[in-house]
């Protein structure tokens, strides 16, 4: 008996330090040592784990009660009653305790130390019951079919529990103003589309393998990218296949085996939203994009920082982020100076002009679609009230345009 509430107490701690590990500990038993992958192959599949955990404690568990009945009758059938109410009571009390309450609150208080510990007798039980699993995930599937036939998984939250929020914060005035704005910033990231918040492929700096760490900080001459990140392109193209944060380099500069840290990046499509790539990157716990275009091409890169940094800034603007310019400056009254990545919604939010007729995202897209051509230095465009001066192009393309208001705002 004392074997099976020890095999119940395993269960347990199994079952609540597997399954509270957070994203980013599951991340790292894949890239660690053999245990360690086995513990994430085990998590891979986590209907099959939880399945095996929950049967076999079950089982455990009956033949400890029925080996615990059977001593109680044995007792009573001796004429000892009282004891046989104290072993009743105390095996249900010591199951409880000891299998159930204790082992799951140590698993969850040091899960990956218990993960690494249970990982191999786990995968053996999983082996051994992997005959009478799919009768379980059958029945599983009849009874919810059966019983719960339109059963539909609801989402932890929707946009417009985050819009009644905005509004109920702006009526009740139970919010402050910084907390009303990243509401409004989280709702409208579901309205923005990707290449509106990516970094242009014209800011990225790449690195064609084969290349050494040396190499690469040779490259920098002490400057890091604008991107934050070190992006390692296919052998046989020019197009992103792996990054790797520059605020991992410190770490890896003794490190011979740096280029396993190198992260998979996923693919996105320009015209996906930005809550929609936000949504992929938590999922698949990447931390950054690749944009392309309908042609397959890289247009540029999104990352979780930039996504995390409009979110909780007071305007959403590229040029501070990318180009550390302030994305739109008032010098007159009726004169304003801006560049080529200044939004197009942030000019219809701010002056309430319609840029209907026009696909492009960006003034400089703006100027580029009036012109058919490139800009050059001294271009005037004029849409509605507001009139573009181009005042200077720079080697990479980008505009520093004044804009003329008008009608003073």
């Amino acid at each position: 008996m004392l074997i099976l509430m020890v095999l119940s107490a395993f269960f347990s701690c199994s079952e609540a330090a597997f399954f509270s590990l957070s994203q980013t500990e599951r991340s790292v038993l894949k890239s660690g040592g053999s245990v360690s992958r086995l513990s994430f192959r085990l998590l891979e599949n986590s209907e099959r784990l939880l399945n095996s955990i929950l049967l076999g404690n079950l089982v455990v568990n009956l033949l400890t009660f029925t080996i615990s009945s059977i001593v109680v009758f044995k007792l009573q059938h001796q004429g000892r009653t009282d004891l046989a109410g104290f072993t009743a009571i105390g095996s249900l009390l010591s199951v409880i305790l000891f299998c159930e309450v204790l082992p799951k609150n140590v698993g969850v208080l040091s899960p990956r130390f218990f993960v690494l510990l249970w990982a191999v007798p786990l995968s053996l039980v999983v082996r051994f019951l992997q005959p009478v699993l799919p009768i379980l995930q059958m029945t599983n599937i009849l009874s919810r079919r059966l019983f719960c036939p339109h059963f539909s998984v609801e989402p932890y939250l929707r946009i417009g529990d985050l819009e009644r929020a905005v509004e109920m914060s702006g009526e009740d005035a139970t919010l402050l103003k910084r907390e009303q704005r990243v509401l409004q910033n989280i709702v409208s990231i579901s309205d923005i589309r990707t290449e509106e918040l990516m970094r242009p492929r014209s800011l990225l700096k790449t690195f064609h393998p084969p290349i050494s760490f040396e190499q690469i900080l040779e490259s920098l001459q002490g400057k890091l990218p604008r991107s934050g990140y070190c992006l390692l392109t296919e052998t046989d193209s020019d197009e992103i296949a792996l990054a790797l944060s520059f605020t991992q380099f410190p770490m890896l500069a003794t490190d011979s085996s740096w280029e396993n840290q190198f992260e998979p990046i996923i693919y996105v499509p320009w015209s996906s939203s930005v809550a929609e790539v936000f949504d992929r990157l938590q999922r698949e716990n990447r931390s950054i994009a690749v944009v392309i275009n309908e042609f397959g091409e890289t247009v540029g890169i999104l990352t979780l920082d930039d996504i995390i940094e409009t979110i909780f800034t007071r305007e959403q603007g590229r040029s501070r982020r990318l180009l550390n310019q302030i994305e739109l400056r008032r010098i007159t009254s009726e004169c304003w100076q801006l560049n080529g990545l200044t939004s197009l919604r942030r000019l219809r939010r701010k002056f309430g002009v319609s840029f209907s007729g026009y696909s492009s995202l960006t003034v400089g897209g703006l100027i580029r679609e009036m012109l058919e051509r490139f800009p050059k230095t001294g271009d005037i465009c004029r849409v509605d009230s507001l009139e573009f001066h181009v005042m200077e192009v720079s080697e990479d393309d980008d505009l520093i345009v004044h804009m003329i208001t008008k009608n003073k705002q």
